[in-house]
């Protein structure tokens, strides 16, 4: 049955799609991922970043920005540290600023006493001489003064580690902020060297943070920071945890560690600092929490700040970092919310993050949700795409994307997951591209098997048709009600007897064209040529609740072609044509039947052998068709004349002969009385009533003098009366002829 081949064929595209879903799990188990999928999530990150986004200032965090107008005032970079001493002196005395973080090194000494400032103690001190004077000096050493600066103020000095084969070891890095034994199974970015500021610098009140990112992603954009390093088995904070710490006067973190799925190795979820939980990845790193483009926090020129031009309400109280956008300086960085974004912008935007606790992070069983989506994707679209039309299945596909998408979403915005979707997505749409290409293939050869078993029979729409339904077609034999129908020339043996091999094949060619289409056009299957004669049925192997009327509109169209058809005969100096068809509605047979030699998709039955009496009987009754009651019933639209009640041959039960005059809209008020007055003629001569039949009759004859059918009976009711025949059933029997 074709049904169960199509349903093997569902199966084989569901089992090939939970296939390719099982490869699919394989390299998010194995954590390889295609480079160009991970690229793929890295752009969905930056899509759902920037759509949400603050994109309001945070006035709590300033940065004091060496730009354009600061180097052109104060002079090239690097300044004097006598400059940033009177600057830091300004932020704290001046401005009340509540804490400043310098996103730059101070690794090397600065030993260039401004000559302003040496000409300006000399003339303060003209006394000096000697030791004395070389210990004044060293008061107006710049280093010096900006470590005076910096005593007793809570200020956060930047540093680099180094992982070069080097090992380079300048300065220190301050205090360690944690050495939890636990961390040495974490996988934190480890540093074999550190690059750091003067010793000089260094204080108790001074806390210090590393600006550098060695988890900088593989496209170069920063999405990510570490908020620990280790450092000679000792942990370190980053330039934003510093801060934090400092803000509340704190040395130490506490890390927060889980034990993996398997309970033996221990994961690193979270980092507390100052009673705040701050979410992070298993290395240790935060997602940068981007508020908007750069200028989500208030800037102010360096210069101004050092000439006391600052705007006073804006520094007040407010947490400070030292960095720089001048784009000489090289600190302009790639990420997701734009290609020269300030690095010092990147550290305010993790400080604002961990004060407001917000910060979107992935939770440890990310890979089992992401597990799961796969799962549920592969099998969801595995089993329906197959089983539904390419416009359903299509409609399912974006709806679940829309499902998949606004649960990423809802858990980005509201629970502040990072849950990925490009891996999900890359899948539904290889399953949905694997299904419908499979389908399609699969869908062809159908209409190939299907053509080769029914295309010499049925028009190519309708083995379209038997290829894309879902019911069962059934090969093998079924009974069903269907209308059958039988047409045959007349007198062809006396035509083809006038006619050369090459002339009757060529009006056999064209007769059976036509015909042919019109049975195509009404949706008929045609069973067999068997010679001149033309056998069709219709309601299969597609179900036609209208099997009656398509199988009438289609006789009335070959009739109506018939005067097409002769002029083209003539015109090829061939015969003209006429033709007797019979059609009758009824129970049958159909289904593949023959022999283990050859099968033929037939039907056959009692109903199959009445239709075929029926084009006989055409002969006749000079009808060019005739069909029975049964298919009347069908088709009430039509107007019908009745023309006998009969007993055909081979068969005892009488049948109602009817000749199709035309749809009941389009017969004239004319028509319809004489088709009723010859009607009324017949059940008159049934009922042996002989003067009401032959009144009927002749009224009839005089609309059309030359009916054959009322001629023939005005001749059985004279013959009737000749006779003086005993009543009887009004039937009239064929079985002898």
């Amino acid at each position: 049955m074709i049904g169960r081949f199509t349903f093997g064929q569902r199966s084989v595209r569901s089992g090939l799609g939970l296939l390719v879903t099982l490869l699919m799990l394989l390299p998010l188990i194995l954590d390889n991922r295609p480079v160009l999928l991970e690229r793929f999530e890295s752009d969905l990150y930056d899509l759902r970043l920037r759509q949400f986004m603050e994109q309001e200032q945070d006035p709590r965090i300033v940065i004091i920005d060496i730009d354009e107008a600061s180097l052109a005032e104060q002079g090239r970079w690097p300044w004097s540290r006598y400059t940033l001493a009177e600057m830091l002196n300004r932020l704290f005395d001046d401005y009340g600023v509540a804490i400043v973080g310098f996103d730059m090194l101070f690794a090397e000494a600065d030993t260039n006493i401004p000559m302003e400032a040496l000409e300006q103690w000399l003339e303060s001190q003209p006394s000096l001489q000697g030791n004395q004077l070389r210990s004044q000096l060293a008061e107006l050493n710049p280093d010096h003064r900006f470590a005076a600066a910096l005593a007793e103020r809570p200020v956060v000095l930047g540093y680099v580690f180094d992982r070069s084969a080097q090992q380079l070891q300048v300065g220190s890095p301050g205090l360690p902020v944690t050495d939890d034994v636990l961390l040495a199974d974490v996988p934190v970015p480890r540093a074999s060297g550190v690059v750091a500021s003067l010793n000089e610098l260094q204080s108790s009140s001074v806390w210090n943070g590393f600006i550098d990112n060695p988890r900088v992603d593989a496209d170069g954009v920063y999405r990510r920071v570490p908020l620990l390093q280790e450092y000679q088995s000792q942990y370190y904070p980053s330039l934003a945890l510093a801060m934090t710490l400092a803000l509340f006067e704190e040395r130490q973190v506490t890390p927060v560690l889980e034990s993996d799925a398997n309970g033996s190795n221990a994961v690193l979820v979270a980092v507390d600092a100052a009673g705040i939980s701050i979410p992070v990845d298993r290395g240790g790193s935060v997602l940068v929490p981007y508020r908007g483009r750069q200028g989500s926090f208030p800037y102010v020129s360096a210069t101004d700040v050092i000439n006391g031009r600052a705007n006073t309400d804006t520094l007040e109280g407010a947490i400070v970092l030292v960095g720089t956008s001048a784009a000489g300086l090289l600190d302009l960085r790639v990420t997701p919310v734009g290609s020269r974004y300030a690095g010092v912008e990147v550290h305010a935007n993790i400080i604002a993050g961990i004060l407001d606790e917000r910060i979107n992070h992935k939770p440890d069983y990310t890979l089992g949700v992401e597990l799961l989506q796969v799962l549920l994707s592969g099998i969801l679209l595995s089993l329906l795409i197959p089983r539904t039309s390419v416009l359903v299945s299509s409609f399912l596909t974006l709806l679940w994307i829309a499902a998949l998408t606004g649960f990423n979403l809802y858990a980005w915005q509201t629970l502040q997951w990072v849950i990925p979707l490009g891996y999900t997505l890359f899948l539904v749409a290889l399953l949905y591209l694997f299904q419908q290409t499979t389908g399609y293939f699969f869908e062809t050869r159908n209409i190939r098997k299907l053509a080769g078993q029914f295309g010499q029979y049925i028009p190519p729409e309708v083995v379209e048709e038997l290829s894309a339904q879902n019911e069962t077609v059934q090969l093998s034999g079924e009974s069903r009600e269907m209308t059958v129908f039988f047409s045959d020339i007349r007198d062809f043996t006396s035509l083809s007897e006038q006619l050369t091999p090459q002339q009757l094949t060529r009006m056999m060619n064209i007769y059976l064209t036509a015909m042919t289409a019109k049975i195509h056009d009404r949706r008929g299957t045609v069973d067999k040529y068997i010679g001149d004669a033309v056998m069709a049925f219709w309601g299969a192997p597609l179900d036609d609740a209208y099997h009656a009327r398509h199988s009438l509109q289609a006789a009335l169209d070959m009739l109506d072609v018939m005067p097409e058809l002769n002029r083209q005969l003539l015109a090829e100096d061939l015969p003209e044509v006429s033709v007797g068809m019979g059609i009758n509605t009824g129970q049958m047979n159909v289904g593949n039947m023959g022999s283990s030699f050859r099968m033929a998709y037939t039907v056959m039955g009692d109903a199959v052998n009445l239709a075929s009496r029926l084009e006989g009987l055409t002969k006749f009754y000079n009808c060019p068709l005739l069909v029975s009651d049964e298919l009347t019933k069908n088709v009430p639209e039509y107007c019908f004349r009745y023309i006998d009640r009969v007993r055909v041959k081979g068969r005892f039960e009488a049948v109602d002969l009817y000749q199709p005059v035309g749809k009941n809209v389009q017969v004239t008020a004319d028509q319809k009385i004489a088709v009723e007055v010859f009607n009324s003629g017949v059940r008159a001569y049934q009922q042996q009533q002989w003067e009401a039949a032959e009144q009927a009759f002749r009224r009839y004859l005089d609309t059309d003098p030359d009916d054959y059918c009322a001629q023939m009976y005005l001749l059985r009711i004279a013959e009737s009366r000749e006779s003086g025949e005993p009543k009887w059933d009004g039937i009239y029997s064929h079985q002898q002829k």
